[in-house]
């Protein structure tokens, strides 16, 4: 059983109040002892959009998870988090290196990181494991060029990985997400990264590495840690 971090894309209310209450909520995940235990739990909403939730936690393995959700203290979350859902969640699970992943420890003062970009990439689930081995290559040489390039405003932390599931939905299919985690200063110095030319490189070489790429999406959170 490997480690895992656990994300949860969720669209909730507007309202400063209603984030508060939602912030409160989540609180009641902070780490746990016993069997299931949460490493940590941290939750923010996306730089681009206030209305948009991500829960970030790392689980010793997915069956943790699992078993945490069959419990009472899993039903009380849910029934507190439930007045501020304004649709349908999605959750999956990546195997992340490094683990857990520093790079969204982004509360001020506890980390290196204050803003981490993440970057979902989508691929066909059927790939054989030689080319998902292929396609995770070439994301680590993605954020090692990053880094090599030296870019201002990097951190220099980031993590890679794979989800669990390969059905997540992604146009109306089923998708595995490539999961790249990269830590900047502030959004403004990724945005100003993205507009030169060296960075348009290492990005395009890594579209040319990989194989099957359905798609991708990218945001920026800044995390406070439950």
């Amino acid at each position: 059983m490997a480690p895992v971090t656990e994300f949860v894309l969720a669209p909730i209310k507007p309202g400063a109040a209603s984030l508060a209450s939602l912030y409160q909520a989540c609180s009641s995940l902070k780490p746990q002892t016993g069997s299931q235990q949460q490493q940590r739990v941290r939750a923010a909403v996306l730089h681009e959009d206030p209305t948009q939730l991500r829960l970030f936690a790392d689980w010793d393995s997915v069956e943790d998870h699992l078993a945490f959700r069959a419990g009472p203290s899993y039903a009380a979350f849910m029934a507190a988090v439930r007045p501020h859902a304004a649709g349908r969640a999605v959750v999956l699970h990546a195997e992340l290196a490094p683990h857990p992943p520093a790079v969204l420890d982004n509360e001020e003062g506890k980390g290196k990181t204050a803003v981490a970009e993440v970057l979902f990439a989508y691929f066909a689930p059927g790939a054989a494991d030689a080319v998902a081995d292929k396609n995770l290559a070439a994301a680590r040489t993605l954020v090692a060029g990053l880094s090599g390039a030296g870019f201002a405003g990097l951190s220099g932390e980031s993590a890679v990985g794979w989800s669990v599931e390969r059905d997540v939905e992604y146009e109306g299919e089923g998708a595995r997400v490539l999961v790249v985690l990269i830590g900047w200063d502030s959004v403004e110095a990724h945005r100003e990264a993205r507009a030169t030319e060296a960075y348009g490189k290492i990005v395009a070489d890594f579209q040319g590495a990989v194989e099957g790429l359905r798609g991708f999406d990218i945001s920026h959170v800044t995390t406070k840690a439950m």
